[in-house]
């Protein structure tokens, strides 16, 4: 039993360092073989596994990381197209403009004329819901130094997934005695709703740990970027997270004239739902701004 679950955390540790490389890196040329290394995977089998574990070919992944993620820059910067490009692995203007149509059905430059239109229609009904879950418009900023954390990540519907990864994450901290009296849990969502498909989105469940732990089958440990954030606190139910989120991003960002930084958004719960009435759940939300 124990080699057999030996085998089986290696397994997933080496899908977590493969798809964490690949997240962190979408600027860069990716090389299957060099993907294949990086997992110690035999190339002739490397592809069926990805596949396997993801529910769609590896390139076809990266193809529609890049894409979301250019979504997300379009929106909420100001980087031109020929930048947002680059910053999401395309060469030239000319393929990613191929590429973004092919997958959404519109240029990159139709994409963000039409969100500037949306945004404008959307903002009386923003202005409605601003101040139902937030408990200020205006967020405190802060500097944060960069958090060291373990993590499951999972993929499907927020709402179950997030269930699970936190199963396994707080399941291997209580275990490895990684609690302490001030220990932080953090959520990563990835990926918008709006934009990505139900069954793909990504979610990391993370705990900040201060000593150096080693992965270990499914959970995975990264380094969650410091640097400037704005930070907003949602009082309620994580189920309205989104109406906070389209707040955050369609009435206060533009209006701010703060720019983003390119690392994850995340989420610090400050109390434990097992133990706390949904409506009075307190979740920080970190936006990395520049």
């Amino acid at each position: 039993m124990n080699v057999k679950k030996s085998t089986q955390d290696y397994y997933y540790e080496r899908i977590n360092n493969i798809l964490h490389h690949i997240s962190n890196h979408l600027d860069e040329r990716f090389d299957l073989e060099g993907l294949a290394q990086l997992g110690n995977y035999s190339t002739f089998h490397f592809h069926r596994i990805m596949r396997a574990y993801l529910g769609e070919p590896l390139m076809a992944y990266i193809i529609r990381l890049r894409l979301e993620t250019s979504v997300t820059l379009l929106r909420y910067s100001n980087d031109n197209i020929g930048v947002i490009a680059l910053k999401v692995g395309y060469e030239n203007p000319s393929s990613f403009n191929k590429a973004f149509k092919k997958r959404f059905g519109i240029s990159p430059a139709e994409y963000r004329l039409n969100n500037e239109l949306l945004r404008e229609n959307k903002n009386s009904n923003l202005k409605f819901k601003e101040m139902k879950n937030l408990t200020s418009q205006q967020p405190k900023q802060v500097e944060l130094e960069s958090k060291d954390v373990i993590y499951a990540q999972v993929l499907g519907d927020y709402k179950t997934g997030a269930g699970k990864a936190w199963e396994k994450v707080c399941a291997f901290a209580d275990a490895k005695k990684l609690y302490g009296p001030k220990t932080e849990f953090i959520g990563i969502s990835h990926d918008d709703p709006n934009i990505t498909d139900v069954e793909k989105l990504r979610y990391d469940a993370c705990i900040v740990v201060s000593d150096e732990v080693k992965a270990e089958g499914e959970i995975g440990v990264q380094k969650i970027a410091g640097g400037k954030f704005a930070v907003f606190t949602h009082k309620g139910p994580y189920e309205k997270f989104m109406d906070s989120y389209d707040y955050i991003f369609g009435k206060w960002l533009p209006e701010s004239g703060k720019e983003l930084r390119n690392v994850p958004a995340f989420e610090k719960y400050l109390n434990d739902p097992g133990e706390t009435e949904p409506e009075k759940l307190l979740t920080e939300i970190f936006i990395p701004i520049q």
